[in-house]
């Protein structure tokens, strides 16, 4: 019997990190997250693992292989927050990020209303993935972990099964 779904997520365990932090000091990476982001996000990672935070830290796998990070923290009763990043250079810009968003979302946040993610205004790609998924700009402001311009953008999982596949 196989599974319907081409992904698999599970969350971070004490033994992937030292793959995790391979994974952020790669450049490309390390060019949206670093500094006081960076270090807000290792430092999540340990109250993670003493179990002292409500932010979860995922990694995802195609056939067996880690190739993607994922963050996801409650924003009020019926949101998450996502954060994510394609952290194995075999997975860039081979269609991989907006399937795989959507088994995400879909497998494990089924019963959410929104999900909320905060690319910086200069990630294009990034963007253009997230609109391919079905999220929209909302609102533009400045990040207090890192203060230039970023993108609110919102997306309703009602819609998430309509958007069409593209």
């Amino acid at each position: 019997m196989s599974s319907i779904f081409r992904f698999l997520f599970r969350p971070v365990k004490v033994e992937d990190l030292a793959l995790i932090q391979e994974w952020l000091i790669q450049p490309h990476i390390a060019e949206w997250i670093h500094g006081v982001g960076l270090q807000n996000t290792l430092d999540g990672l340990e109250k993670f693992f003493q179990h002292e935070s409500n932010t979860t830290y995922w990694i995802g796998y195609e056939h067996h292989v880690p190739f993607t990070f994922l963050i996801t923290s409650p924003a009020g009763t019926d949101a998450i927050t996502l954060d994510l990043f394609i952290c194995e250079l075999n997975y860039l810009g081979k269609g991989f990020a907006v399937p795989m968003i959507r088994e995400f979302l879909t497998s494990q946040f089924p019963h959410v209303k929104r999900v909320l993610i905060d690319p910086e205004a200069t990630n294009k790609r990034a963007i253009h993935v997230y609109q391919k998924v079905g999220f929209k700009i909302v609102k533009e402001f400045i990040a207090s972990w890192h203060p230039v311009p970023h993108y609110q953008m919102e997306l309703w999982m009602k819609d998430l099964l309509t958007f069409p596949h593209l």
